[in-house]
């Protein structure tokens, strides 16, 4: 769902005659940002029932399945249930996937051959890229991913009569745990993600060159 989200933004905000991939860099930050909407919308409540049976705090409810976890979240809260911590989710996704396409940008714009095209990019160059898209995308927001999952799991340890909320968490775990608190983790993460988006990116790009009828390997 990124890809789509953010290349209908790119065709949305192109002038007439000029093509998406060629919008200033600021642009496609901006429709990085728009796909971060679209996909926290999707992601907060399948986040929600992942970090709820996950959790291995001894005073969380356990569920017996993925399904009884979504059953009991609403039938307690309802439907809107579903989307607790969901402004946490917009707060990781939408810098998250700017710097997700912002990195891999970059990293095209420096292995692009002079006067050439992304499609003259071999498909190591484009792994590399990815790489660097997927690192950027947690390195950035990874403090908001943590106070995400506290607010999920109930695991944040405000007291009685506190809204769990991002402001209120995040100044809770700065106060208890201090900036490593926030970071914890971070480094695996990061390291978990290079591999990984190399893979997708590459994937993509080699089915849209394949859809173009472009040569696979490059220029």
């Amino acid at each position: 769902f990124l890809f789509p989200s953010s290349a209908s933004a790119r065709r949305l905000i192109s002038p007439a005659g000029v093509d998406p991939d060629d919008i200033p860099f600021g642009h496609k930050l901006a429709c990085g940002s728009f796909s971060g909407v679209c996909v926290a919308t999707i992601l907060t409540p399948v986040e929600l029932i992942k970090c709820r049976m996950q959790t291995t705090n001894t005073s969380a409810v356990r569920y017996t399945s993925s399904f009884d976890c979504f059953k009991h979240t609403v039938q307690e809260g309802g439907l809107k249930a579903l989307f607790q911590g969901h402004v946490g989710t917009l707060c990781r996704e939408v810098p998250g996937n700017a710097a997700w396409f912002g990195g891999y940008e970059l990293g095209i714009r420096a292995l692009t051959p002079t006067g050439g095209s992304k499609s003259d990019i071999h498909p190591a160059g484009l792994a590399a890229s990815g790489a660097l898209g997927g690192m950027c995308y947690w390195l950035m927001p990874f403090p908001f991913d943590v106070v995400k999952s506290k607010i999920q799991t109930g695991t944040h340890g405000l007291p009685a009569g506190v809204t769990a909320n991002v402001p209120n968490v995040l100044k809770h775990v700065m106060a208890t745990e201090g900036i490593k608190g926030l970071y914890r983790g971070c480094g695996l993460t990061v390291a978990r993600a290079a591999p990984s988006n190399a893979t997708l990116f590459v994937t993509y790009e080699l089915m849209m060159r394949a859809l173009r009828g472009q040569p696979l390997f490059g220029a």
